[in-house]
């Protein structure tokens, strides 16, 4: 794949984001297409407000992950507030009827979110992002070490 970088008058470079937000009291709010559908769109709006670029997303029934490109005029921090912000207003605003009896208090988010900075995101990251997210912490591995021991020839595979 061919990295893209971002070229301006004074600059040349990447900035991508890898984001995972949470549900207020980690619910499993998405479990709801609807409630997936919306959410997405909203934040997608806030995004583009932005300049930044939806590259990926994908949903767990309690989670939401995001990989985002191009965030050049706005810190990572401003950007997740805005996102939640916006979107969890417009959710409790018009929707609040989906979710009512999972969140309770005009909360949509947590506080928190989980964010790294990563290289060009394309499909194949992206997927693997999704996958190993689900896993519990110390069983996690970098994409560097899943690309080398997925490409890695196993034992198996030489003839005898």
């Amino acid at each position: 794949m061919e990295i893209e970088l971002v070229v301006s008058s004074s600059a040349v470079g990447e900035s991508n984001f890898h984001l995972q937000l949470t549900p207020a009291y980690r619910q499993t709010v998405f479990e709801d297409k609807l409630v997936r559908e919306l959410t997405i769109v909203y934040i997608a709006q806030k995004l583009r407000q932005h300049k930044v670029v939806l590259s990926a997303y994908g949903f767990g029934p309690d989670h939401l992950h995001l990989f985002v490109s191009n965030v050049r005029f706005i810190s990572e921090v401003e950007l997740v507030r805005q996102i939640k912000g916006y979107s969890s207003y417009m959710m409790r605003r018009g929707h609040a009827a989906l979710f009512q009896d999972k969140l309770w208090g005009g909360k949509f988010w947590s506080e928190g979110h989980f964010y790294r900075s990563v290289g060009a995101v394309h499909k194949e990251a992206a997927y693997w992002y999704v996958k190993e997210g689900q896993k519990k912490h110390w069983q996690k591995y970098t994409y560097e070490e899943y690309v080398r021991l997925k490409n890695q020839t196993a034992l198996t595979d030489f003839a005898a």
